[in-house]
């Protein structure tokens, strides 16, 4: 048989540790409750974006283009 490391000593210690709290909650009504409000969602909505904002951050040589590098192949 192996030898238990601290780490996994440490997180059974933990899980025990668990395990008592657990069973120390009351089980009553207050401890847990059922919604019916699962997979709420919201509404897809565009957002305007300003390109010239993005743009003034990018290089751009003599042209005005945008300068990028050219993808390295492996």
């Amino acid at each position: 048989m192996e030898k238990e490391t601290p780490i996994e000593k440490d997180a059974e210690e933990i899980l025990n540790k668990f395990s008592e709290a657990l069973d120390k909650i009351p089980d009553n009504d207050e401890t847990y409750y059922i919604t019916d409000n699962l997979n709420l969602d919201r509404t897809d909505k565009a957002n305007p974006k300003e390109s010239s904002k993005i743009l003034r951050n990018a290089k751009t040589d003599k042209e005005n283009k945008v300068v990028v590098k050219k993808a390295d192949w492996v």
